[in-house]
């Protein structure tokens, strides 16, 4: 008897859930996602935003190459092109729904001034005031001040892909075009002539993409005139520690390492974790100007380091200027630093430093250098250039 109950039971559920898959209902049946419908009219665009503000609270005026942005709006599927002040974007990297796009504003960038956008689909062209300003050159510095004239300049700074350098804009030394080698977002090369003066002055001539206006900056090279050592003829650094400090030339450098042409500091020997170690040079002060308020100023020096030994994360120097407080340089920004026998120029804040101040010229001044590496370290490095400059 149980049996049969169970038999008539199993045939019941069986018939039940036949009924229930007749009975399902499919609710994706006639739905379209937004990706895919189409557009009912031209285009309309009510806002630009970061594609990082999920709940489009503050809408953007304007942008900046390479950034991503979401155009807010209606009928922006089937999209054909869109441009921001006239220079097309990549429609591989734009992703639309029928009430937004996600994309990217171009990098190449026109130097009109339309400040617009112009969207154009299947059913028409919208278009929004947008700005996004031709990036502005800002030229920094050198990677290394001391390149020797005839060699090739490292120029650090922001936006020089954006300017034609070699055409509309130039670089010239005593009025003579620098030759321009390659060219990145953030760095120029350009070759200094053969006999090139120390103390020249490195003009940079260009038009501003924004406003028209002509742009000029100035930089420095081998700038010699605040060297607070000179060629170190009379300074004989005084090493107590682990590490030796001798005076040398370039015909002492390893092969393959770039000369400086200017005596500079080597720094040899291995000291234990925690080791004490001071190097200090000691001269009459230079006059190096007015230095009441040294917050203006920074302290300059070449850097060169064996290619198999640079300095590392564990290996900061300590300086002071006359037993004040030290302020800490760590290398690479505490990454460590390894100049692969180039010399590198390095910029420090003076101030913190010289707590007990910069004596006055002709009286007797010292610098010194503290090494106390966290771990085992082994020197290899060259220091050469001292210098005080304005900022």
């Amino acid at each position: 008897m149980k049996t049969r109950i169970l038999k008539y039971a199993a045939a019941a559920m069986a018939m039940f859930a036949f009924a229930s898959c007749n009975d399902i209902v499919d609710y994706d049946d006639g739905y379209t996602a937004l990706e895919d419908m189409a557009n009912t009219g031209a285009p309309k665009i009510t806002g630009v935003y970061n594609v990082a503000d999920t709940l489009l609270t503050t809408p953007l005026a304007e942008g900046q190459p390479g950034q991503m942005v979401r155009i807010v709006g209606e009928n922006l599927n089937n999209v054909k092109t869109i441009t921001f002040n006239t220079v097309e974007a990549d429609l591989s990297q734009v992703y639309t729904y029928s009430t937004s796009a996600n994309v990217v504003i171009p990098s190449e960038l026109s130097r009109e001034s339309q400040n617009k956008i112009v969207y154009t689909t299947d059913k028409g062209t919208a278009e929004f005031d947008f700005v996004v300003p031709y990036p502005q050159l800002r030229v920094d510095g050198m990677v290394c001040e001391y390149v020797n004239a005839g060699d090739s300049v490292t120029i650090t700074g922001q936006n020089f892909d954006y300017y034609d350098f070699g055409n509309s804009s130039q670089v010239t030394v005593n009025g003579t075009p620098l030759g321009v080698g390659s060219i990145t977002n953030t760095q120029m090369k350009a070759l200094v002539p053969e006999g090139t003066a120390d103390n020249s002055t490195l003009l940079f001539t260009w038009t501003d993409g924004t406003s028209g206006q002509q742009m000029t900056a100035t930089l420095t090279f081998r700038p010699n005139q605040n060297l607070l050592y000179g060629d170190f003829s009379d300074v004989t650094p005084k090493a107590d520690g682990s590490y030796s400090a001798t005076v040398e030339g370039d015909d002492a450098l390893t092969t393959g390492a770039a000369a400086l042409g200017r005596p500079h500091i080597h720094v040899t020997g291995t000291s234990d974790a925690w080791g004490w170690n001071t190097i200090d040079l000691e001269r009459n002060m230079i006059d190096a100007g007015d230095l009441t308020n040294l917050d203006d100023y920074v302290l300059k020096f070449e850097v060169l380091t064996a290619s198999d030994n640079g300095l590392t994360e564990a290996s900061p120097l300590q300086f002071s200027f006359n037993w004040g407080d030290s302020y800490t340089w760590n290398p690479g920004d505490g990454f460590g630093l390894n100049t692969h026998g180039e010399w590198q120029t390095i910029t420090l804040p003076l101030a913190p430093m010289a707590t007990n101040g910069i004596v006055a010229p002709g009286t007797w001044m010292t610098l010194r250098l503290v090494l106390s590496p966290s771990a085992t370290y082994t020197a290899d490095f060259r220091l050469a250039n001292f210098r005080i400059e304005h900022k």
